[in-house]
């Protein structure tokens, strides 16, 4: 595993700064390194926690914050000669002898293993912490370089290629600034897993201190307890050395934060005093063109290695590694020296595809800066949007192959991750043995290499269209209003053409060529659409019209109902859409096959919906015709009484006496019974009960309730009305008045019988008629004492107590 993590770091150096890779290769051992200190029976943690432990010999690791690297790598070397002084004392794996239980036997295997992790846990911290070591010397360097930096100690012979040198590198330190600072971000949302692990542990290791306490009266269990507790703490030692390790990455991450930080800003005060009265120049763009020259013979140097390569591999010779010494596998099965030969193929042949294209991406930035020094001095706006044009073109293919390169470096990276994970849990049979294995991931090791060189070339030139177009923009910044109106009038002419031609789908349909129909697909597109609602919108506008006019004709010379005219006009305007619908989509040749696209399920689902509608429609066809009620009229439908306000063409609305607007669907009125009050004439008739008590004059009381009828203004003559001696009630004689009124839109049947039982409460009172109201009568014999009894409540054995 350390030789894992050297490579990786092998592999960072030999990426560069540019290319992005070595804050992945960081994490990446970070990750394996955090990974190693788990025992495989415990569940795999994140590599970035937080939290630091520091251990005491035989007790429970504790936290504490900081760290002190001098101070620590002292720590870590003693713990990590203890860690070896007691692996040492262990027997080898073949000469151990096995106990009496199966759990001893498990035991000492766990031991093992639980010292060869942490040993190699305590190496990785030390060259951990020589990185961050030396990542703070030169930080303060940096920091002190920035603030005492003053100025070129010397001219250079290209100004422009040193300010956009310094430009481009203000842009990539800016990128770093803030990937560094999302990745503070995600260290500070996990840390606080390892420390509940950290104490998880804690706990279960004072728990087996004293379960081995309470054992000392049985030696062999606290034999075996004793055992288990020495594998919980080593166990804890591990969960502090992740801690240790997860507060050394965030440090790490920390100083490269405040070095890149050091590093903008000194780039920024250069970038100020280079970019002052600086112009590209001829000598420049030579200049250019030889440094790509130049790098291109390497490229071709190293293209030319490879095909030396391919004739090692056809020879059986070994080939150079990515360290750059030969690599001699020594391998005896022909299955694995063909996989290895296989692979090495596999990796020269990626090598040679990404330095083939890096070298093209050399060519093209030579043809950006060709383009650069032509637009140099442009002044016109026409040729300023091709260059626009231009920019945008390739930045847009830059981007496309920058995200699929980006897709297999991070494919190689899991393989390689996966594969370092299988080896450290132990409990994962591996067929492939420890040298091939190692091959296979130097060789993976170095496609990372050779993808993220790759990125870097694709980086470099997306930087240098970005700052092609600052250059454009900062001299077409400023521009006459003219100019913004012909700049305006281009863009939009090009945009609404593209946009008025834009296919939004094909419908199928019969289409006539050469007087012969076949079967085809016509183009639904953005203007047809367009002059089909025009078509309605103007439509529907001459058709309201029209109906208005309509409506106020069959009023003022067909003497119609205003009611039933304002129901025609609704039917006229649906018949119109309807025909605007059709004839819209027959002038711009839409096939009514363009709905076909809502599906088979849809379909089903707007069929039964139009279902209900076209039952609605034809109910209220139907209502236009027979008229069984016009608005205004007193209807009761389903538990529902109002006046008809409205009659649509689904629905109609009635009006309740409350005040609340019900809308109903025509195909009720159909469908159910309906009691139409005003259908013939508005009078309807109502009565108002009445009960007076026993031992009043009849007579007077019929008498009085008719003169009360005939003093209501609102109650009919014709057909006048009476009253009937209804029936003997149990507490009062009851009486019917019954009236007839006329039903009108101002007039309410219940105010009426309000305003009348108002007056007959008066008359009677006036009279000494009493209305009667329910009582009682008790008669009480006299002739006998009464008989009192006092019960109880019986209990639940049924014995009564008195």
């Amino acid at each position: 595993m350390l030789q894992f993590i050297k490579q990786c770091c092998i592999v960072s150096s030999r990426v560069g700064y540019r290319s992005k890779i070595p804050g992945i290769i960081r994490v990446l051992i970070s990750l394996l390194m955090l990974l190693v200190l788990t025992p495989t029976s415990a569940a795999p943690s994140s590599p970035l926690m937080s939290g630091i432990m520091k251990q005491s010999s035989g007790k429970p690791e504790t936290v504490k914050s900081g760290i002190n690297p001098a101070a620590l790598v002292e720590d870590i070397k003693k713990k990590l000669a203890e860690t070896n002084e007691k692996r040492a004392l262990m027997p080898p794996e073949e000469e151990t002898v096995a106990p009496s239980t199966e759990v001893g036997v498990d035991n000492m295997t766990k031991r093992r293993l639980y010292l060869k992790q942490l040993a190699y846990t305590y190496e990785a911290l030390l060259s951990r912490l020589e990185n961050l070591q030396a990542g703070l010397k030169r930080r303060i360097e940096l920091e002190k370089e920035a603030t005492d930096w003053s100025g070129f100690s010397e001219q250079s012979a290209h100004p422009f290629l040193r300010a956009d040198e310094l430009e481009e590198l203000v842009r990539t330190l800016s990128k770093r600034h803030d990937e560094i600072e999302s990745w503070i971000d995600a260290i500070d949302a996990t840390g606080l897993l390892i420390v509940n692990t950290v104490e998880n542990s804690t706990v279960k290791l004072r728990q087996a201190d004293e379960a081995v306490e309470r054992a000392k009266n049985s030696p062999d269990l606290q034999a075996l307890l004793s055992s288990d507790r020495d594998l919980l703490l080593l166990q804890n030692q591990m969960d502090a050395a992740r801690a240790i390790g997860f507060q050394i990455e965030k440090q790490t991450v920390q100083e490269e934060l405040v070095e890149t930080r050091a590093r903008l800003q000194l780039a920024t005060k250069q970038l100020g005093v280079a970019s002052e009265h600086v112009e590209l120049t001829q000598q420049d763009l030579e200049q250019v063109h030889k440094n790509i020259e130049i790098e291109s013979q390497h490229i071709i140097h190293e293209l030319n290695y490879l095909v030396s390569e391919f004739e090692a591999l056809n020879q059986g010779k070994p080939v150079p590694d990515i360290t750059g010494r030969a690599a001699q596998p020594q391998l005896a099965e022909p299955a694995a020296i063909e996989q290895l030969r296989q692979a090495q193929r596999e990796n020269a042949d990626i090598k040679q595809l990404m330095l083939s294209r890096i070298l093209a991406y050399l060519e093209l930035k030579r043809d950006i800066w060709n383009f650069r020094w032509a637009y140099a001095k442009v002044t016109d706006h026409e040729k300023a949007r091709e260059a626009y044009d231009k920019i945008a073109k390739n930045q847009v293919f830059l981007k496309s192959v920058r995200d699929y390169i980006s897709k297999l470096r991070q494919r190689v990276l899991e393989r390689v991750t996966d594969q370092a994970v299988k080896e450290i849990n132990f409990g994962v049979t591996v067929t492939e043995s420890h040298i091939l294995r190692n091959e296979l991931r130097n060789l993976d090791l170095d496609q990372v290499v050779s993808y993220s060189r790759l990125l870097g070339a694709i980086e470099s030139t997306e930087n240098l269209l970005d700052r092609c177009k600052l250059e454009l923009d900062a001299r077409f910044r400023v521009i006459s209003f003219t100019d913004h109106l012909k700049e305006a009038f281009f863009t939009a002419r090009d945009f609404l053409s593209q946009v008025w031609t834009f296919e939004l789908f094909a419908a199928q349909d019969t289409i006539e060529v050469d007087g012969q129909q076949i079967s085809g697909k016509r183009s639904i597109t953005v203007d047809k659409v367009v002059t089909a609602l025009a078509i309605l919108i103007f439509g529907y506008m001459i058709a309201v019209r029209l109906a208005n006019l309509i409506e106020r004709l069959s009023v003022t010379r067909f003497d119609m109902d205003p009611s039933q005219a304002h129901i025609v006009r609704r039917w006229i305007m649906f018949l119109q859409v309807m025909i605007l619908v059709v004839a819209s989509m027959m002038v711009v040749r839409i096939p009514l096959t363009v709905f076909a696209f809502m599906g088979g399920a849809v379909a089903i689902g707007a069929g039964f919906g139009m279902q209900n509608l076209l039952k609605n429609l034809i109910s209220g066809l139907m209502l236009l015709i027979e008229r069984p009620f016009r608005p205004g009229d007193m209807v009761e439908v389903g538990g529902v009484r109002g006046r008809v306000t409205d009659i649509g063409v689904r629905s109609s609305h009635i009006l309740e006496a409350n005040g609340i607007e019900t809308l109903i669907p025509n195909s009720t009125f159909i469908e159910q019974n309906v009691t139409n009050w005003t259908l013939s004439d508005q009078s309807v008739r109502i009565v108002v009960n009445i009960g007076v008590a026993y031992g009043s004059p009849i007579k007077e009381v019929t008498r009085l309730l008719l003169e009360v009828a005939e003093r209501h203004g609102l109650v009919l003559n014709e057909p006048a009305p009476f009253v009937l001696f209804e029936d003997f009630g149990s507490d009062a004689l009851l009486f019917g008045l019954y009236i007839w009124i006329e039903l009108k839109r101002d007039v309410s049947w219940k105010v009426i019988t309000s305003d009348l039982r108002y007056m007959i409460h008066k008359t009677l009172d006036e009279h000494g008629i009493v209305i009667a109201f329910p009582q009682r009568d008790i008669h009480i014999d006299a002739s006998r004492p009464l008989e009192i009894r006092v019960l109880a409540d019986a209990p639940e054995t049924g014995s009564v107590k008195g």
